[in-house]
């Protein structure tokens, strides 16, 4: 309650320093950049706030022991190297000579704090889903040597380190949790100035970042919820890039010359959950039935303008282990044999939540996907909250059926399973031990031919045990200005340290 009585009141004010410094010479940083996106976080924490539009603001800010590529090539991070003495146990040499911005020294305590603080009992904190499983604690060995503890073989244990940033313990412990959230300090390629609440987030470059000086002097993320204010913005140069760009403007892009677009098969999908713990979706034939009813591809051309992809596995088929399984099919004729077979002759009525402005086209794609089952007898209620009253309400309540988009930095299809499908760590709307236990032979298998095959094997009994009405693909589009040379990522991260401009 404290931290949002504290966003609430405007602006905050980190690396005072920094900023003073920046007044006091006149001197505007060269080459700023910015960025237009449709969410503010709720905290720069990366233990509170773990939404990707957040996160993707973070790693401007903070470093991991390990880290992607633009090609989503895995490299070193803070840690240089890794070796595992033991099928539990992971050693890693630390980076010496970096410096979080505000001068403390990085060693072996601060990854060790900022392990071992997501685990406290008494204040859990979000990021613990993502490491539950995969690791115990976090030992130090040595001032720049750390021991990570594994419950049991994890293969995907290192790409799953990208999710934590590493936190200076020293200053975290002087000004504690709320008064961190809102005044950020970290080893990252880019310094927090300011953050005026749901308007912008200031960033300076920092010139002593430990990969090298970042092309970019400053990088500003400005909130503009709605997509044709962000557009507006684009076109009349007031921002660089835009996220979540519409695919009816990529034509108009492609007439100005002042501007460019970039697309990507995103690590994202979206779908429509249901509560299959519960009637009517405890029926196969009704999960089947929703399926049928919901024309997939008529949504991606219309609503998308063909950019998706349509994917029946719970996994984006741009993560490690994704197999592409047979689709349903359009087919409202079946839908409604089978909502008969399952004793709903007539249809029934039901109620879906899910956001507005949080997705591209999220609203439009839930209305037209409620249309279409309508088709077949099935009347749908909608909840549409914004994003931060989404998240709280759908994690209150159990609606009959949610529509939501599951990203993944780790790109590894296991993260998608924790996600949404496993019942050691999720266990909310889909419950399988048959699935629970492919799970726990994929997580510990190291050769990867095997995992690939487990893998594989989830997906298509997952197809057809039918927990979500399958959708598509994300393509992540975005639109820029002319001067600017970036690629987007798939992982949905902006990250400013691959970004450059031409004057």
């Amino acid at each position: 309650m404290l931290l949002q009585q504290f966003k609430a009141g405007g602006t905050r004010a980190a690396g005072a320093g920094l900023l003073a410094l920046l007044l006091s010479t006149g001197a505007a940083p060269a080459q700023t950049v910015t960025l237009a996106q449709g969410v503010d976080p709720e905290s720069l924490d990366p233990a509170t706030d773990t939404l990707i539009t957040s996160v993707s603001v973070m790693m401007n800010i903070y470093d991991s022991l390990v880290w992607r590529d633009g090609d989503g090539n895995l490299i070193p991070g803070l840690a240089e190297s890794w070796e595992f003495p033991s099928e539990t146990q992971m050693v890693l040499q630390l980076r010496e000579g970096v410096t979080f911005h505000n001068g403390e020294p990085f060693d072996a305590d601060d990854v060790v704090f900022s392990y071992n603080r997501l685990f406290d009992k008494e204040n859990p904190s979000p990021l613990l889903r993502s490491l539950q499983g995969f690791v115990d604690s976090v030992d130090k060995i040595g001032d720049f040597t750390i021991r990570v503890n594994m419950p049991a073989p994890r293969a995907t244990v290192v790409p799953t380190l990208i999710r934590v940033p590493i936190l200076p313990s020293e200053t975290f412990a002087e000004i504690g949790a709320q008064a961190f959230g809102v005044n950020p300090v970290g080893t990252g390629p880019f310094k927090f100035v300011r953050w005026d609440a749901n308007q912008q987030i200031v960033l300076a470059r920092n010139d002593d970042y430990w990969r090298g000086r970042p092309d970019v002097g400053e990088f500003i993320v400005r909130i503009i919820p709605e997509d044709f204010a962000r557009f507006a913005s684009l076109k009349n140069g007031e921002v660089d890039i835009i996220t979540n760009l519409t695919s009816e403007r990529v034509q108009e892009i492609e007439g100005d010359p002042n501007l460019k677009w970039g697309g990507v098969h995103s690590a994202r999908n979206m779908f429509v959950g249901m509560q299959t713990k519960e009637p009517p979706f405890d029926d196969l034939r009704v999960r089947q039935a929703m399926n049928y009813a919901v024309d997939v591809d008529a949504l991606i051309e219309v609503l998308m303008g063909g950019h998706a992809f349509s994917n029946a596995s719970v996994c984006t088929q741009t993560l490690f282990g994704a197999v592409e399984v047979e689709p349903f099919g359009y087919d409202p004729e079946k839908a409604r044999m089978l909502l008969a077979e399952a004793g709903y002759p007539d249809g029934f009525e039901t109620t879906m939540i899910g956001p507005v402005g949080r997705y591209t086209k999220d609203k439009e794609m839930q209305e037209a996907i409620a249309g279409m089952l309508s088709e077949v007898g099935v009347t749908v209620t909608h909840v549409q909250p914004e994003w931060a009253q989404f998240i709280q309400q759908w994690l209150a309540e159990e609606y009959p059926m949610y529509y939501i988009g599951t990203g993944n930095q780790v790109l590894d299809c296991d993260q998608h399973l924790g996600y949404r499908i496993d019942g050691a760590r999720y266990n909310r709307y889909y419950n399988s031990a048959e699935i629970d236990a492919l799970i726990v032979q994929e997580i510990s298998e190291f050769d990867v031919e095997k995992r690939k095959a487990i893998l594989a094997d989830i997906q298509h009994r997952l197809r057809d045990d039918t927990p979500w009405i399958f959708l598509f693909d994300l393509e992540d589009l975005y639109g820029m200005t002319a001067r600017v040379d970036w690629s987007p990522r798939s992982d949905e991260m902006v990250w400013a340290f691959d970004v450059s401009v031409s004057d």
